[in-house]
């Protein structure tokens, strides 16, 4: 995943505006956003690739009331995504001891309304995705509408928008969820962006799997967010 190879992977797959959101944790160096982006420009001025590129990151929610984001951060960003579910780093985002899966998903919705009350926030990744072992499957559909709606106001009344990415269909329960998920948010008028999510080379681009999920939900070219250069 250097960038060098990420930019040729996006444009041998028709990619013309490409957003950098790399993971950004507690000891992450605010230099390496730096170092990103003069890699960029070294690689456009030598190759003459000329992808419209975005720097964001993907900002560490570790339990509510915490995270690795600030508005200092934001500041030297085009954008900034939080992710509040990476409960598979051990010792960095954990859930508090004893709950069982009931409490481990409102756990995950106060973690996603503290995400969306930030005022230097502009997207959610991967909103109520837990990854497999953090969380039973299917659990997370706990989660009833009348709970989830006031969160999603909240988003909206901040103007943060939500992804939409492949982990939807990451299992059948998840699939459920999110198409129940994201039917709401249509319906109180969210924005959504598109991700690939991509962690290796073969997933970049790797959109086109959303376009049935995309159509069921009726969304329109009017219905997405894009970040602004800073």
């Amino acid at each position: 995943m250097l960038v060098g190879d990420i930019l040729q992977a996006a444009d041998e797959r028709g990619i013309r505006k490409l957003a950098f959101t790399d993971h950004y944790y507690p000891f992450t160096e605010p230099s390496d956003i730096d170092e990103t982006r003069l890699a960029v420009e070294e690689y456009q001025l030598i190759t003459g690739n000329d992808i419209d590129i975005y720097y964001g990151c993907e900002a560490e929610v570790m339990g509510p009331g915490v995270t690795a984001g600030s508005p200092e951060l934001a500041e030297r960003l085009d954008f900034v995504m939080v992710g509040a579910t990476h409960f598979q780093n051990k010792g960095v985002t954990d859930f508090p001891e004893g709950l069982d899966d009931f409490q481990k998903a409102h756990h995950v919705l106060r973690n996603f309304i503290y995400a969306v009350s930030l005022p230097w926030v502009d997207v959610v990744a991967h909103p109520f995705f837990v990854p497999p072992g953090a969380l039973t499957p299917g659990a997370i559909d706990v989660l009833e509408n009348i709970e989830l709606r006031p969160a999603l106001e909240l988003a909206k009344e901040n103007d943060v928008a939500l992804e939409i990415s492949r982990r939807v269909f990451h299992t059948p329960e998840q699939f459920i969820f999110s198409a129940r998920f994201y039917a709401l948010c249509k319906e109180i008028g969210l924005k959504f962006t598109i991700g690939s999510d991509a962690h290796q080379l073969e997933d970049i681009a790797n959109i086109r799997v959303l376009k049935p999920f995309l159509k069921q939900l009726d969304l329109t070219e009017q219905d997405f967010w894009m970040p602004e250069h800073k």
